[in-house]
């Protein structure tokens, strides 16, 4: 199949040939061997119930076919043996389907669970250039949406598939032993029409694939307006209107689509449904006749036309079967290829330990992230030492977040670009040397838990020590809340809000709660006021005397502390020094100062005029 091409043009390519269904269905034993993994023993025993409940219907068409034989030619005697033959397999047949039944239910939440925890196991393996690479959230959405509950869908359809060929074959050899010609009337339309059941599936297949960026936009809007994060902006600027038209009209698309594919698919199928019964209205006739001759007896009839039944309802389940297990193993494919899907090339053994940062150094330092042509960072040159506060300045999109992925090693670099104690970084395990850095990023993460999760994430291990909970807390100066186990947000019950100030402390006390040698603080007072602001730094300065400090800031105010100021513009290092030092040498620097001192000199103007 040529899916890339199909994408590509734009349109939809059904043609299906049976190369494309065996390369669809060589999955099939894959999937059943992700299905079984999840519980082996309910697994058997579900195929094992599907094969006795596969006679079933012929047992019971047989016990039907033997009592009324017997109630026509037969003693009383031979009546009661024949009436208890037909109750106690009319019995076997619910014993068996209620037991069945039993198990698939315990299997399928077993399954899913299986599959979602396969997923999220998966996304933790990945590294951050898989989630800022927008065709990975594509496939990420895919996976999401509609192969999680696949696996146990093909698993119902392959039972379904064991349970109606035994009927049919049983009931086949039935009417084959009266007139074998019959069996071509019944089976030869539903084989003529399966390869186009199998077009219906692809094109269907191929509509959902192309339209998975629209789904995820149609979630983005609804993720917009149902969430206490985005409401209060949407509110305000009263833009929900915006918002709902915009997700009605993808979502009118869509419905659009779907209703042109049922369509076709309700037509095809009427079709299909009424050439199928003018062949079984034929064997009917043939049937009816024969017992009209008095070629058979009326319990032969009764089970010659529930063999007819059968054949015909059979028939019909083992095509939408197959149709079914080809069209969810094109999801499949999608799933395996998201497992599959290329990691962070294996680690070998860092060739050094690291447990104490001592120095940095960066040499030539460029990069460009994978799904960009535009270089990031162009030349960078720095070092940093023990007992070091160095402040990172300058305007939005100069390179100063990016740097910071770098040096925690979230992207891989060339050897040689950045050394961590005389060594190439690539030359560290990841998670040791991560294990030494303690971060508070821009976009910090609240998470909707408890105020000790969110503090302890910083070292988990660490989680029950209590002195170390609250010491890290009283080191962000979270004051207002007394109970470590508070629910934190109001996604959940008993949660409480809290300010953005309020989260951002949070954050902060998370990262000082890492014993590290590198601190790392990106922008840590964008949502404090400035009492706030200076507590922290003050704390920040204090804990990093004997340590690497490295912030991120906008405000020249709070870079003036650092032991040193790195001015950044367009990727490239453009200043170097101390605060008066840069005010001397870089126009940037002392342009961004003027407007700052404008700034807070306009704030002391208004006060002055308010009183």
């Amino acid at each position: 199949m040529s899916e890339n091409s199909t994408q590509d043009t734009g349109m939809v390519n059904d043609r299906v040939t049976w190369k494309d269904i065996r390369e669809t269905m060589r999955l099939l034993p894959k999937t059943l061997k992700l299905v079984a993994s999840s519980n082996k023993r309910n697994f058997y025993l579900i195929i094992l119930l599907s094969l006795l409940a596969g006679f079933s219907p012929i047992l019971t068409l047989l016990g039907s076919q033997y009592l009324l034989n017997m109630i026509i030619s037969g003693s009383f005697h031979a009546i009661i043996w024949a009436f208890g033959i037909y109750m106690g397999l009319h019995l076997y047949s619910d014993v068996i389907a209620n037991i069945k039944s039993y198990v698939e239910g315990k299997f399928e939440p077993i399954l899913q669970f299986k599959i979602n925890f396969s997923i999220m196991e998966k996304c933790s393996r990945l590294s951050l250039k898989h989630f800022e690479d927008a065709q990975i959230y594509d496939k990420l959405q895919r996976v999401q949406s509609e192969v999680a509950y696949r696996p146990y869908q093909i698993f119902q359809m392959i039972i379904a598939l064991i349970t109606a060929a035994i009927t049919l074959v049983s009931s086949a050899v039935i009417l084959f032993n009266w007139k074998p010609w019959t069996l071509l009337i019944l089976l030869l339309i539903p084989l003529m029409f399966s390869t186009y059941f199998f077009r219906i599936g692809q094109r269907e297949y191929l509509v959902e694939l192309q339209r998975t960026s629209e789904r995820r936009k149609s979630w983005y809007l609804t993720y917009l307006l149902t969430k206490d994060i985005t409401f209060k902006e949407i509110k305000l600027y009263g833009i929900s209107s915006y918002v709902l038209k915009k997700f009605e009209r993808i979502n009118r698309t869509i419905i659009k689509q779907d209703i042109t594919l049922l369509k076709r698919r309700t037509l095809f199928t009427a079709l299909f449904e009424f050439i199928e019964q003018v062949c079984s209205g034929i064997v009917l006739f043939i049937i009816i006749y024969s017992a009209y001759l008095g070629e058979i007896l009326i319990g032969t009839v009764v089970g010659y036309i529930k063999a007819l039944g059968l054949i015909q309802s059979n028939s019909k389940s083992i095509i939408t079967s197959i149709y079914t297990l080809y069209q969810n193993h094109l999801y499949m494919s999608q799933l395996f290829d998201f497992l599959s899907m290329e990691e962070n090339k294996p680690e070998q053994p860092g060739l050094h330990s690291i447990k104490d940062i001592e120095q940095i150094d960066i040499y030539d330092l460029s990069f460009v992230y994978p799904s960009s042509n535009t270089q990031v960072l162009k030349n960078i040159n720095l070092s940093f030492r023990k007992g070091e506060r160095i402040a990172i300045v300058g305007t939005n999109g100069s390179g100063k977040s990016t740097l910071v992925k770098l040096l925690l090693k979230m992207y891989e670099v060339n050897d040689g670009m950045i050394h961590y104690n005389r060594h190439s970084i690539n030359d560290y395990d990841t998670k040791q040397l991560q294990a030494c850095v303690a971060a508070l990023f821009q976009d910090f993460v609240k998470y909707e838990l408890t105020l000790r999760e969110n503090v302890a994430f910083g070292q988990i291990d660490s989680m029950n020590d209590e002195a170390k909970i609250r010491s890290a807390l009283s080191k962000a100066r979270v004051d207002f809340v007394s109970d470590p186990d508070t629910q934190m947000g109001l996604w959940f019950n008993e949660g409480k809000q809290f300010s953005g100030g309020q989260w951002q402390k949070v954050a902060i006390a998370r990262s000082f709660f890492r014993d590290a040698s590198l601190y790392i603080l990106d922008e840590p007072s964008s949502a404090l006021d400035p009492v706030a602001e200076k507590q922290i730094i003050d704390m920040f300065l204090q804990m990093t005397k004997d340590k690497i400090g490295i912030f991120i800031s906008h405000r020249l105010s709070t870079a003036m502390l650092a032991d040193r100021i790195i001015v950044m513009d367009q990727g490239e290092i453009i200043g170097e020094g101390t605060h008066e030092q840069l005010l001397e040498s870089v126009s940037l620097y002392k342009e961004m100062h003027e407007l700052e001192r404008a700034k807070i000199t306009g704030y002391k103007q208004e006060e002055f005029m308010d009183a």
